[in-house]
């Protein structure tokens, strides 16, 4: 099969010819039909995930596809079923974490495109525990990117006491941003986009499903939502720590500020009594458990939730990479396998 390939880091990926997986009794064979490029795959070819990652390997971990072999252990599955893989695989199934359903947080998972092979090539494997159905609804091409992105924004959701009719504001109108304000919109928030740039502004209030949409490039931006009585939550996924920090500022009693981009920037906080006398807190969200995904799934089918994508062929890959390394894309990028 065909798979592009990073065999070393701080090196180009590359296209070569190797082995169709050979599954296990609980794994699943994926015939990949399309597959996310993500900033993390980024991070990847830059080594930035010490002790997690591996070379050489196969990157991708937004696989969307249709199961060519199901393991003998597995009746739940068959051969034709739409599935995708995020994240998180091969965890332990025993810790704490795992136990209630957090597998995202268990401390033995490993990766998806970074620990082991991931979906840039024609087929890859899976625990059938660790794959998501596909609903029909949905295309290859637009499920792909759900699988992480569409996933990291939706998750905050079932952990912050989101209440419908609730305040939602969104830092950034890019590849994570786009997909959560759809998702906050569709969940019944009224909701707030926060970004530079007239022209993402304006695509937030008429497509993206803002309410309110707010410039961030001067600091009037906090005081703007006050005005509107305060955001009960923020989803950060602005890479600015200056941003997060006047975040707070902005939050509403009780208000919550999740922080989902990364900034190595120190952030700088408030003082203490703006956290004591608001009952408002801080809390960081990775990608998600299982639970999450098939929610993720379920909502973005039912109301119509989907990213705006590029797609580029496999042989491509590295050239889509650095498109991705440059932010070029507006908002996602996809590898197709034909």
């Amino acid at each position: 099969m065909k798979a592009a390939v990073l065999q070393n880091y701080h090196q180009p990926l590359e296209l070569q010819d190797v082995p169709v997986p050979e599954i296990g009794p609980t794994e699943v064979l994926i015939k990949v039909h399309a597959c996310g490029i993500c900033g993390s795959d980024v991070h990847l070819v830059d080594d930035e995930f010490k002790g997690l990652s591996t070379v050489p390997v196969i990157p991708g971990h937004e696989v969307a596809g249709v199961i060519e072999q199901v393991g003998e252990e597995i009746n739940y599955l068959k051969k034709g079923d739409r599935v995708g893989v995020s994240w998180t695989q091969h965890t332990c199934g025993h810790c704490r974490y795992c136990i209630r359903g957090e597998s995202v947080l268990c401390p033995e998972q490993l990766v998806t495109g970074v620990s082991l092979n991931g979906g840039y090539a024609e087929y890859t494997k899976a625990p059938a525990r660790d794959v998501t159905v596909i609903p029909d609804a949905i295309s290859f091409e637009d499920a792909a990117p759900l699988f992480c992105a569409g996933l990291t924004v939706y998750t905050p959701f079932n952990y912050v006491g989101f209440k419908p009719g609730q305040t939602v504001a969104v830092m950034g109108v890019g590849g994570l941003g786009h997909l959560a304000l759809q998702f906050a919109h569709a969940l019944g928030a009224h909701t707030i986009a926060i970004s530079r740039g007239e022209d993402k502004l304006q695509l937030a209030k008429e497509q993206l499903g803002a309410d309110e949409a707010i410039d961030s490039s001067t600091d009037e931006w906090v005081k703007k939502v006050q005005q509107i009585g305060g955001a009960d939550v923020i989803l950060s996924t602005a890479n600015s720590s200056k941003l997060m920090g006047q975040a707070l500022h902005a939050l509403a009693p009780e208000g919550t500020l999740v922080l989902l981009a990364i900034d190595n920037k120190e952030i700088l906080f408030p003082s203490p009594m703006d956290f004591i006398g608001g009952r408002r807190r801080v809390m960081g969200s990775p990608s998600g458990s299982i639970k999450d995904m098939r929610e993720t799934l379920e909502v973005a089918a039912k109301h119509g939730v989907r990213p705006m994508i590029e797609t580029h062929p496999l042989e491509n890959a590295q050239q889509a990479l650095e498109r991705v390394r440059n932010a070029q894309p507006r908002f996602r990028a996809v590898l197709t396998m034909n």
